[in-house]
């Protein structure tokens, strides 16, 4: 808790605390994907899927600054060339600068860990990038669409990543303290490129996300 509390101060500026903060809580729903094609055993992709629950909240610190703490968890089924299920569970810390009324500069850390009967395997992904806002001609509804690259990914037992990125654009309307998004995000992995060791790592989700203001004015 300690180190959390310090990154947050490290992100926002006192000036910003210092003025009445923009308290958001948020509930989220989410199909997801996992594909893993491990060339150095010849398996094939193993595909897995279910359903992720999430919770969080978000306050925004003055008029440029936002600070935003998550978690979600939840089962992936085996699917195709995967034998066992998968618990999946995520914590996140993210940050965001307001350049322009459309813009932010985004940055942060996830932590995942994916665990079967036989191992776990815990990720750690920080994350910089940008995200934009396109407003449509309907009052409160927008579009969203942001990119990150993970320059220090690491998972326990292989090598750091040679590729890290990941993408994610959807839509949301805003009325009064509700804001309801529908939200598409794809991460992509590649570990070892053309060598034997050769690995891919994907993780598509589609997320639906409610979230309600509990303190403050409205943006």
């Amino acid at each position: 808790m300690r180190a959390v509390l310090g990154v947050v101060f490290l992100l926002v500026p006192a000036a910003a605390v210092a003025q009445a903060p923009r308290v958001v809580i948020t509930g989220s729903l989410a199909t997801a994907e996992h594909r893993v094609e491990d060339r150095s055993v010849g398996s094939g992709v193993e595909v897995s899927a279910g359903t992720l629950f999430g919770a969080g909240v978000r306050v925004n610190a003055g008029s440029h600054w936002t600070i935003a703490l998550s978690g979600r968890s939840g089962v992936l089924h085996p699917g195709r060339g995967a034998t066992l299920p998968r618990d999946v569970a995520e914590l996140g810390l993210d940050g965001a600068f307001t350049m322009r009324p459309w813009f932010d500069l985004i940055g942060g850390v996830r932590v995942r860990s994916y665990t079967t009967m036989l191992a776990r395997q815990r990720w750690t992904a920080p994350y910089l990038g940008a995200a934009a806002r396109v407003p449509f001609a309907v009052p409160g509804l927008r579009g969203m669409l942001d990119v990150s690259v993970h320059p220090f990914a690491g998972v326990n037992g292989l090598t750091r990543p040679e590729v890290a990125i990941s993408t994610g654009a959807g839509v949301a309307y805003a009325r009064g303290r509700l804001d309801v998004q529908l939200g598409y995000a794809l991460e992509r992995y590649d570990f070892a490129r053309g060598t034997t060791a050769e690995r891919f790592e994907q993780l598509s989700v589609l997320t639906l996300q409610v979230q309600m203001r509990a303190l403050g004015r409205g943006p």
